[in-house]
């Protein structure tokens, strides 16, 4: 295995798998700023996200004042590492991937794996609700995006490019819809994609934090927080939950984690076949959603059938672990070089995107969802994915939980709607604004 590799004369690049090493001590470096600067952890801002910025801006600046400074190569085509989330059967090499997708798939399907159906049911009439506020917020993206870009006197494709299709859809959307962009007429489309899906899940790491521990603390009276001396929480907080506590309780429970890390395995391995061929009739579909959806009929096979060896605790640790180590992976291959040179008309509009997106978030999303506990933090989940990623939202409502206390039905409705069904509905309201503006 090779962990460095000489990509020129002027620049080194880290390999893949030393990424992943590296991942690591960030993650634990993100946990010890959070714990004690205390801003960062009144904002709620996840610890991955935190040390992985850093490293990220550290890099960005080497690379524009050192010729000879490291460059991180995220992408690798080893068979053995990827395996468990390709559709074959053979130890072939695979065309070039994310290094984090194993890690991506793993963290999603420990959500499929959760999503019991005796649960479930409860979400109801609030997760169609949460799914329409959902979708008319991508709606006013993609408005407000090609508005302030024809304000601007700017291409309104850039508008849309740098809105929904970056922001709530994230990476992948803009990735996969980039050709059809440079076709209508928007030079360089994928460039920008990337870089607004960039911006998107800096700010959405910061954002979602912030606004959700603000209409906690200033709209509600939790009697778990109103009760404890100030500052209580916050040192509770910093005692609880965390990376090493997820892993220690995860190895003091072998056979049970090893348990559910071998059915874990399986829903991947046949999830991946499942999202190849959903995507081979030429439906837009998330690689992780197939492993989600085997997970979801293996967990609810086993409770039709009376059994109790599957423990949604156990589960959660691990799904945590691995969302952790995916967000610092994540962050500190952002390349931010793209965003700094990102134009001032593409800076105006995401600028824009984001206060339009907390401020829906803050006024609407809240009230329309019950004004409570779990109204606040599906509406800090809210800005997370429709800024970045799912996984960004689900890490802030994470440590929200952490801080506050349990939020079963955000956790619930959050990632079907971020993770899957909003994903759709963005795809048709795209493939809609490219052919109105092309």
């Amino acid at each position: 295995m090779q962990f460095f590799a000489q990509a020129s004369a002027a620049t080194v690049s880290i390999g893949p798998f030393f990424l992943l090493f590296l991942a690591l001590p960030i993650v634990l470096f993100g946990e010890v700023l959070t714990a004690r600067v205390g801003w960062l952890r009144r904002s709620n801002v996840p610890a991955p996200i935190v040390g992985g910025l850093i490293v990220a801006f550290a890099l960005l600046i080497c690379g524009e004042t050192l010729p000879g400074a490291a460059a991180l190569q995220g992408n690798t085509a080893n068979p053995y590492w990827l395996w468990s989330v390709l559709p074959q059967w053979s130890f072939t090499a695979p065309r070039a991937t994310d290094v984090e997708r194993p890690l991506l798939i793993l963290f999603f399907t420990c959500i499929g794996l959760n999503a019991s159906w005796r649960v479930a049911k409860q979400g109801g009439l609030p997760l169609l609700v949460y799914l329409a506020l959902a979708a008319g917020i991508a709606l006013l993206q993609a408005v407000g995006g090609a508005a302030t870009a024809l304000a601007l006197g700017q291409n309104p494709l850039l508008g849309i490019m740098t809105s929904n299709v970056s922001l709530m859809g994230g990476f992948g959307t803009a990735a996969g819809f980039a050709p059809e962009f440079e076709k209508a007429g928007l030079a360089g489309a994928a460039t920008v994609g990337i870089a607004a899906a960039a911006f998107g899940v800096i700010a959405g790491g910061f954002v979602a934090g912030i606004v959700g521990g603000r209409l906690i603390e200033r709209n509600l009276r939790l009697n778990s927080v109103a009760s404890q001396p100030d500052g209580a929480v916050e040192r509770a907080a910093e005692s609880e939950g965390g990376f090493l506590s997820e892993v220690r309780d995860l190895a003091r429970s072998g056979r049970s984690t090893l348990l559910h890390l071998a059915v874990l395995f399986v829903c991947m391995k046949l999830g991946a076949f499942v999202s190849a061929f959903i995507q081979s009739t030429g439906v837009t579909f998330p690689v992780y959603m197939g492993s989600m959806i085997v997970a979801a009929l293996v967990r609810n096979t086993h409770d039709f059938a009376g059994r109790a060896r599957l423990r949604t605790d156990r589960t959660d640790a691990i799904g945590s672990v691995a969302l952790m180590w995916l967000l610092a992976v994540v962050m500190m291959d952002l390349q931010l070089s793209q965003l700094a040179h990102a134009a001032l008309p593409m800076l105006a509009i995401l600028t824009i995107q984001v206060i339009w997106i907390a401020a829906l978030a803050y006024w609407l999303v809240f009230r329309v969802m019950g004004r409570d506990y779990e109204a606040a933090v599906m509406s800090a989940g809210l800005i997370g994915f429709g800024l970045g990623a799912t996984s960004n939202a689900l890490a802030t409502m994470r440590v929200i939980s952490r801080r506050f206390g349990p939020a079963p039905r955000a956790f619930l409705i959050v990632p079907i709607v971020g993770a899957f069904l909003i994903d759709f509905a963005n795809a048709l309201l795209t493939t809609t604004a490219l052919n109105f503006f092309k």
